[in-house]
């Protein structure tokens, strides 16, 4: 049996200074990045512990680490397709409810792994097993999981309860009515344009979870988000994506749903809850933005919520441009006399 993981990551942990905890944490943060391989745990539907899933291996196309997701920093996220899972590692301390809630309100499905009965005297490769395969898992939030039973509400809290459900019925149906109108929406914005030209219309118009948090196309405020990161960088500034700057952007616009732009905590989880099709702005922009990055046009930067703009892209967009300007310098430029036959 061999010690792992006395000095693992020193530098990066400066030094032991947490201890082994932190660096069996890490270590299992970026084993599962490496191998991009998981046993889920089986999910539950309904009172009587029918499974609507069984559980088993499942492998991923990429994974990030520790990278900001609106209010919580995941230990790891990683996806295959268009679908993401974010996990946590548990070695002292498991997700507590306020952390477990703002997990449900991004939407997206979350698995926990318990480590704190794993021997950090565990050699390597019995190691890498528990991890990955043999243990304790369980679903922070997976939207078929079953409710969590709750106690039956007292008769003066009913009234109240009841108003909440209401309230939330109406919000739902506002929300619905907006996604719809904004998906028989179609671009207004020179900015699409300008993107399109860029030879990046496949960045732009990407559907994803929270389009009826904005009042205008899906490609145009992609486009205008997108553009102003392209026209930074290529100027030689730092070109990136935030959610907070892009969320002020389409503000000062008036591009955001005013209903939506102010919801409470407790509402983005109840709408999460009932609509697959709704995610608040920033979680939207977000997931916008990691969709980016799974075509190779964005990569997520050190900074917490924000992406920077590939080399690639910036190569691709200058050609682009250049061509672009070329063609209209040659379709400007005044002909001579056409040559006399003799």
């Amino acid at each position: 049996m061999v010690h792992h993981f006395g000095h693992y990551g020193a530098a990066e942990e400066r030094a032991c200074r947490s201890g082994p905890e932190t660096a069996l944490h890490r270590f299992a943060k970026e084993l599962l990045a490496s191998r991009l391989a998981l046993v889920l745990p089986p999910l539950e539907r309904g009172g009587e512990g029918r499974r609507s899933y069984t559980g088993g291996p499942y492998r991923f196309d990429a994974a990030a680490l520790e990278r900001r997701l609106g209010a919580i920093t995941p230990d790891v996220i990683v996806w295959r397709a268009d679908r993401d899972l974010l996990v946590e590692f548990c070695v002292t301390h498991r997700c507590d409810a306020d952390k477990i809630a703002k997990i449900a309100s991004l939407g997206i499905a979350a698995v926990e792994i318990d480590l704190s009965s794993v021997a950090l005297s565990t050699s390597r490769p019995a190691l890498e097993e528990a991890i990955l395969n043999q243990a304790p898992r369980r679903w922070l939030h997976n939207s078929k999981l079953s409710p969590t039973p709750s106690a039956v509400p007292k008769p003066e809290l009913r009234r109240s309860a009841s108003h909440w459900e209401q309230s939330m019925a109406a919000l739902e149906r506002v929300y619905l009515s907006a996604y719809r109108e904004v998906q028989a929406m179609r671009s207004r914005s020179l900015d699409t344009n300008r993107i399109q030209a860029d030879s990046l219309s496949h960045a732009i118009g990407v559907e994803i979870a929270g389009l009826g948090c904005f009042n205008v196309a899906p490609a145009d405020w992609q486009a205008a988000i997108l553009l102003s990161a392209l026209d930074r960088a290529l100027s030689g500034r730092p070109g990136f994506v935030s959610t907070k700057g892009a969320l002020q952007q389409l503000r000062e616009r008036g591009w955001l749903h005013k209903r939506f732009s102010r919801l409470s905590a407790a509402e983005v989880t109840a709408l999460e809850g009932a609509l697959p099709s709704f995610a608040p702005p920033a979680a939207g922009i977000a997931a916008w933005a990691m969709a980016l990055s799974r075509q190779g046009i964005l990569v997520p930067s050190s900074v917490r919520d924000q992406w920077v703009i590939r080399r690639e892209t910036l190569q691709l967009v200058r050609e682009a441009r250049q061509h672009g300007s070329t063609s209209a310098t040659v379709a400007t430029t005044p002909q001579g006399p056409p040559a006399s036959r003799s």
